[in-house]
């Protein structure tokens, strides 16, 4: 059964590692694992500028994220398609949220120290398409 965009929304709010995929410049998929964050309607996520992703949406900037919950009978998704575009900067406050959000406050600050003023690729893309489904509504 479909998510309601106030669901989607709250589920999307959760650090859930998200799957990433875009396509490579050969055509073929290339898919990873990625820390994001969704705020006002946009995805966000940080990569280095040697990332293959990053070169991938320098080709094509089309992108889905796949984010989803395995823990039966609660099953459930989000997928999120777009046009990315990037940017690369310094995003301390992203990552230290991020970082927080994904290791707990003391592993994520420590985590996030390391990168401190270093550029990175801020990636971004407010959702075209938003498919979503959770199977423990069916129950």
């Amino acid at each position: 059964m479909p998510m309601t965009k106030r669901e989607i929304a709250q589920f999307l709010a959760e650090p859930n590692v998200a799957v990433v995929a875009v396509t490579a410049p050969d055509g073929s998929p290339h898919a990873v694992p990625t820390w994001f964050e969704y705020r006002r309607g946009e995805a966000f996520f940080v990569t280095d500028a040697t990332a293959f992703k990053y070169k991938c949406l320098q080709h094509d900037p089309r992108v889905t994220l796949c984010i989803d919950m395995r823990k039966p009978p609660n099953y459930k998704a989000v997928i999120l398609k777009g046009r990315a575009t990037m940017e690369e900067k310094k995003a301390d406050a992203m990552l230290e949220r991020m970082s927080v959000a994904y290791m707990g406050k003391r592993a994520g600050h420590e985590y996030a120290a390391q990168f401190k003023d270093q550029p990175v690729v801020v990636v971004r893309f407010k959702p075209e398409r938003v498919i979503s489904w959770d199977y423990s509504k069916d129950t």
